[in-house]
C-alpha cells in the first residue's frame, strides 16, 4: 500500500477511530482516486467542471486532491466542499476529512459552509443524513456544534448504535487533556455513550466499543467494569479488521490494572503481550499505546519496555524512528516524552 493511501487510512481513524458508515461508497472511492490525481489532471478535471457542474465523481475526486494538496489551494477545495453541501449534501463524500473546510486554512470558507449547513439543517432539522454529515464537517472544527448534532439525530433515531457511538468518540477526545491528564467528568460521559452504543448494537458492532470501553471505565476509576472488557476483548478475537487493536487495549487495560493493585511483573508480562498484537489500521498509522510503557518505566522496569519498544518495531512501520529515538533514550537513562502516545 503506497505510504500517502495508509496516512490517509490513518487520518479517517483520527477522526472516527473505529469507523463509521457510508465511508466506502462509490464517491469516496472517487475522493480516494483523487489523492493520486497529478496538477495536470486536476486542472483537466476543473475544466470539465466548467462544463458539467454536475459531474459528482469529477468533484469527489478533486476533493481528494485538494485534501492531499491541502495548502496549495484551500479555497477551491472550499468552493467544491460548499456545490456539495448546497446541492448534495446527501452525498457520502461529505462524511471523510476530504468534506472539511480547516478554519486555520480558510477561515472565510469555512464560515460560509458552517452557514450553508446551518441553513440545510434548518430547512431538514430531522434528516439523519444531513445532520450525520452537518456533525462529521465539524468534527475536528467545532467539537460543541458537532456533539449538538449528534444528540439532534439520536432524539430522532433512539435505537441507532451510531449516534451514541459517535458522541463517545467526541467526549472521549475532549475527555484527554494534554498535557495535564483526564477531565473524569468528560470521559464519564464517553463511558455512558459507548456503554449506550454497546447495548444498541449487533454482535459485529459491538467488538469495535470494547477498547473504549476497557479504557474508560479505568479512567474513571472502574476497575471491575475495565477488566469485565479488557477480558471480553481478549476472550473473542477473531481474525478481522479490528483483532490488534482487541489484543492491544485489552492487554494494556489488564496491564494498568495489575500495575494498580501492585502486581509489576504481571504489569510487565501484559505490556508485552500488548506488544506482540498483529497490528491494525489505527496502530499501524498512529503506534502503541506508551501509558503503561512509562509507568513501568518510572518503576524501574526498563528491559521489559526496552522489549516491549522492540515489538512495536513490527507492526509500527511508520513509526521506526519515533520507536529508534526513543530506545536510544531509554538505553542513554533519559525518559522519552510520549506525548500523544499516552492515551489513557
Amino acid at each position: 500500500m503506497p505510504v500517502h493511501r495508509l496516512f490517509l487510512f490513518g487520518a479517517l481513524a483520527a477522526l472516527l477511530w473505529f469507523g463509521s458508515p457510508g465511508l466506502t461508497e462509490d464517491l469516496r472511492e472517487e475522493a480516494l482516486k483523487g489523492w493520486d490525481l497529478t496538477a495536470a489532471e486536476a486542472a483537466e478535471l476543473e475544466r470539465g467542471l466548467a462544463a458539467n457542474p454536475e459531474d459528482l465523481n469529477a468533484r469527489a475526486q478533486l476533493l481528494g486532491y485538494y485534501f492531499r494538496h491541502h495548502r496549495t489551494d484551500p479555497s477551491r477545495k472550499a468552493g467544491h466542499v460548499l456545490w456539495f453541501i448546497r446541492n448534495a449534501p446527501e452525498a457520502e463524500v461529505l462524511e471523510g476529512p476530504e468534506g472539511q473546510i480547516m478554519p486555520v486554512l480558510d477561515p472565510e470558507g469555512f464560515a460560509e459552509a458552517k452557514q450553508a449547513w446551518l441553513e440545510q439543517i434548518g430547512n431538514e432539522p430531522r434528516n439523519v443524513i444531513f445532520l450525520r454529515h452537518a456533525a462529521s464537517f465539524f468534527t475536528v472544527s467545532d467539537e460543541t456544534l458537532s456533539a449538538e448534532l449528534l444528540e439532534r439525530a439520536e432524539d430522532v433515531e433512539p435505537t441507532s448504535a451510531e449516534w451514541a457511538r459517535e458522541l463517545g468518540h467526541i467526549h472521549w477526545r475532549e475527555a484527554r487533556q494534554f498535557p495535564e491528564g483526564w477531565d473524569t467528568g468528560l470521559a464519564e460521559r464517553a463511558l455512558a455513550d459507548f456503554e449506550r452504543a454497546h447495548a444498541l448494537s449487533d454482535a459485529s458492532g459491538r467488538g469495535p466499543l470494547l477498547p473504549e470501553l476497557g479504557m474508560a471505565a479505568f479512567v474513571v476509576g472502574d476497575l471491575d467494569k475495565a477488566r469485565m472488557y479488557a477480558e471480553a476483548m481478549l476472550a473473542d478475537s477473531p481474525d478481522d479488521w479490528n483483532r490488534g487493536n482487541r489484543v492491544h487495549y485489552g492487554n494494556l487495560v489488564l496491564g494498568r490494572i495489575a500495575l494498580a493493585d501492585g502486581d509489576l511483573r504481571g504489569a510487565g508480562q501484559y505490556l508485552l503481550a500488548a506488544g506482540r498484537t498483529p497490528g491494525s489500521p489505527q496502530l499501524n498509522s498512529f503506534g502503541p499505546d506508551m501509558a503503561l510503557a512509562r509507568d513501568l518505566l518510572e518503576r524501574g522496569e526498563t528491559q521489559t519496555v526496552l522489549r516491549y519498544l522492540a515489538l512495536c518495531l513490527e507492526f509500527w512501520e511508520m513509526g521506526q524512528d519515533s520507536l529508534k529515538n526513543w530506545i536510544a533514550l531509554i538505553e542513554g537513562g533519559r525518559t522519552p516524552d510520549f506525548g500523544r502516545h499516552l492515551r489513557f
